[in-house]
């Protein structure tokens, strides 16, 4: 058995600075730099069979319930070929291509409904103008960029595509990707062609510095033998930066044996090598877009279907964390991706490298789509909730080998209002722990109008994979077993049990939890803004006599969220069901199968219930009807 003793100070008035020190604890501004995810969409790599797989309605459907996640969860989303979805048209008399964005629009205004903004690479050969045209390549590709780009700027105005993010072509030195023939030379054409036509949009518009930020060159950066196109960006940067076309440096490297050390170790050794061979580059914010435990997204892995998962995805945040307040080579990390949004297939439908587990339901007529999600799933949920400034990572020794890794956090205006810890147990237990008694202190005060919650992913427990497979692992799932999945997929809140409050201090007992667990603590000043009612209330069919329910949260006064209700009457006049009464609905969404003859054509509401247990003006009314 151990124990974390916290203790609980009375709150401390934060300074107007940058670094906030308390005792030994110093709080730096926490940028939330992992909220990207990616992948690619299955299917032909051409306008049509882009559009068919990115309009399906499972994909549209898990796109989402991945827009579900807590504001500011996930907030990138990369998908490979997505301009394959701008259509060529004809060639201009004067040999310049026209392009249809219809479909790309609408693909794209959907991402901004959802709260995501794409990270557009320029990836795309439409009507194989760039193969059939190789020595214009210069201009089309400027061209491409700028009419993308002003087109974009006339639907949405230049505050919200600030937030959108460039990139060169994928891993261009991998045949699979590099589908239009770069050489050396046309390769740094096409980049230079891209930085053009980014800095060229908007006319007088100032974009340069509204769209100045290119990523590239987006490569896995192994031999320069092997991979000599982004190896030779790198060379061109570094012999006059300011010539450079890429502001950020972006490249993949991904854990081998799955763990969050090896995705770590990785940057480290490429960064260093790279600074050591090209030491302009050190100026350059880093990022990398796929940092995934092990490479093959499709093969399918035990340990990425239940909680082990979630925790090398936190594990990963914390130790880049640590490593960028480390000032060393990843000093300028500005992101992290996670390449995990794709939809797995039967008989996998936890098992691969994905947010969510699919399930094709066939038998039905139609057909459609059943998704239930992931532990890591609400590992993103779960960090969506630290602050704006962090300490450094710190580990509390359980015995000789083993070490819990805390990180923690606050908020507040002046004063420290909210304090978000997460707390990471090792991945493995070995034979037996040594009893440890660790005494913690947190400068929060509980006792004077403040509150605490505490969430925890654990083994089994809140592990949906578990209840499937103790039900035969079916390849349709029944009504009964949809719902008993998704009622432990969402974190397991604690108000009593493993922490608990004595006299002034909390006590963390983790001595019956299963390894491995996280466990996010949230302590809340009576003071921290209220929560705000429930926006842009949506909902969606999934088959006969079931609804997906989403809503939209506010910024900021979602910290000290505990739960939602969802609320719905039959007609006008008759009485409201809380019909969310007994799930744990941590972030803004609910499926809804009432079973039996029970119908869900009706009017719906939600509003949030926070750690105070006060409720927040419902949403407005939305009426649904099913065709």
């Amino acid at each position: 058995m151990w124990r974390l003793l916290l203790l609980l100070l009375p709150l401390t008035v934060l300074p107007s600075h940058a670094h906030y020190t308390s005792s030994d604890v110093v709080y730096h501004p926490l940028p939330h730099f992992w909220t990207g995810v990616g992948f690619c969409p299955a299917g032909d790599i051409n306008y049509k069979g882009i559009s068919e797989a990115l309009e399906a309605p499972s994909m549209q459907l898990h796109l989402r319930l991945i827009g579900a996640l807590p504001i500011g969860a996930i907030t990138h989303i990369r998908i490979h070929w997505l301009l394959e979805l701008v259509q060529f048209l004809e060639y201009s008399t004067e040999g310049v291509p026209q392009y249809d964005y219809e479909k790309f629009d609408r693909f794209v205004d959907m991402l901004q409904e959802l709260h995501l903004s794409p990270v557009l690479e320029f990836m795309a050969n439409p009507g194989d103008v760039f193969t059939a045209n190789p020595e214009r390549n210069w201009f089309l590709w400027e061209n491409f960029v700028k009419s993308i780009i002003n087109h974009q700027l006339a639907r949405h105005g230049a505050a919200r595509l600030s937030s959108w993010r460039y990139e060169t072509w994928n891993e261009p030195d991998l045949l699979n990707y590099n589908r239009i023939n770069f050489t050396s030379g046309s390769y740094l054409e096409y980049v230079q062609a891209v930085r053009r036509g980014l800095s060229k949009a908007g006319g007088r518009r100032k974009s340069k510095q509204l769209y100045r930020a290119l990523r590239g060159p987006a490569g896995l950066f192994k031999s320069e033998q092997r991979h000599p196109l982004c190896w030779e960006l790198l060379e061109v940067c570094n012999q006059q930066l300011a010539k450079c076309p890429i502001d950020i440096l972006s490249y993949h490297r991904k854990g081998i044996d799955g763990s969050a050390t090896e995705i770590l170790n990785g940057s480290l050794a490429l960064l260093t090598k790279i600074y050591h061979d090209y030491p302009q580059l050190q100026q350059l914010p880093v990022a990398n877009d796929e940092a995934d435990p092990i490479a093959g997204w499709d093969t399918p892995r035990d340990f990425q279907s239940d909680v082990r998962y979630a925790a090398t995805l936190i594990a990963t945040v914390m130790q880049h964390w640590q490593a960028k307040l480390a000032g060393g080579v990843l000093a300028q990390l500005e992101s992290l991706s996670h390449d995990n949004a794709f939809l797995s297939y039967h008989p996998y439908e936890f098992s691969q490298r994905t947010l969510l587990a699919h399930f094709r339901m066939n038998e039905t007529q139609p057909p459609h789509s059943q998704f239930v999600q992931k532990p890591v799933y609400a590992a993103l949920g779960m960090l969506a909730k630290l602050g704006t400034r962090a300490a450094d990572l710190e580990l509390v020794n359980m015995d000789s080998k083993h070490s819990v890794q805390v990180l923690r956090s606050i908020s507040g205006n002046g004063v420290a209002q909210y304090m978000a810890t997460i707390f990471l147990s090792p991945e493995q237990a070995g034979p037996q722990l040594t009893a440890y008694h660790h005494k913690y202190t947190l400068n929060m005060s509980i006792a004077n109008e403040s509150a605490f919650i505490t969430e925890l992913l654990v083994p089994h427990s809140t592990d949906p994979v578990q209840v499937w497979q103790q039900a035969g692992s079916p390849a349709y799932p029944n009504a009964t077993l949809r719902e008993a999945m998704r009622r432990v997929q969402t974190p397991r809140l604690y108000e009593t049990g493993p922490i608990w409050q004595y006299n002034s201090e909390l006590v963390v007992n983790s001595a019956h939890l299963p390894l491995p667990w996280l466990m996010l603590l949230r302590v809340c000043s009576a003071a921290w803004p209220k929560l705000k009612r429930p926006q842009q209330l949506e909902i969606l069919e999934v088959t006969k006599s079931e609804v997906f329910i989403r809503w939209s949260e506010q910024t900021r006064s979602t910290q000290c969220q505990k739960s939602y209700e969802v609320w719905f009457r039959e007609r006008a006049g008759s009485d409201w069901l809380h019909i969310s009464q007994g799930w744990h609905l941590p972030y803004p969404s609910f499926q809804y199968a009432p079973g039996g003859n029970s119908s869900v054509n009706g009017f719906y509401k939600v509003r949030g219930v926070d750690v105070f247990n006060e409720r927040s003006a419902f949403s407005q009314i939305v009426e649904y009807l099913e065709l």
